[in-house]
């Protein structure tokens, strides 16, 4: 395998800016559950079916984990985002593109990992009302949305790579 050029790509002020607000979202979704643990029933929704329906529930505790995987899958994605060299591309990196196709692909990894982290935390949200007898399901279009915003960046971002070859 040969070795790709090594480019250090800054984040502009928009994507730090939307990293605070990855962030925040991951912990407001911890210290919602935190304060609102007490009136939490012991059982709570841990997998839905594909009409957002609970179709598995466990101890309360569970609903800590979609905010720390959240939190990891931010904190891996991050870490990633700084290596744009180790990165599969669907095009042939040379020193003429790759400032183009890095900057291409970390943007794409900054806005999923954020995403996702605002996912995770609305997912954290979502089973806290359903645990506490609020709400039945999770709010209707609330994955098709999730799902729709990150597929459609990722084929956004694979047009753009193959145009800027």
């Amino acid at each position: 395998m040969r070795k790709r050029l090594k480019l250090e790509i800054e984040k502009t002020f928009l994507q730090k800016s939307f990293d605070i607000a990855g962030i925040l979202f991951l912990l407001s979704s911890f210290v919602y559950v935190l304060l609102k643990w007490s009136i939490l029933s012991e059982q709570v929704p841990i997998h839905f079916d594909t009409s957002g329906n609970p179709d598995n529930w466990g101890p309360k505790i569970m609903l800590l984990v979609l905010p720390f995987i959240g939190t990891f899958i931010w904190i891996g994605l991050s870490i990633l985002e700084r290596y744009p060299q180790v990165y599969n591309y669907i095009v042939g990196i040379t020193e003429e593109n790759a400032a183009v196709q890095y900057r291409s692909a970390v943007t794409l990894i900054h806005f999923l990992k954020n995403t996702i982290a605002i996912m995770f935390a609305f997912l954290t949200r979502e089973s806290f009302l359903i645990g506490s007898g609020e709400q039945e399901g999770l709010s209707t279009g609330l994955l098709p949305l999730f799902l729709t915003i990150i597929l459609g960046s990722v084929v956004l971002y694979i047009i753009q790579s193959v145009r800027r070859r």
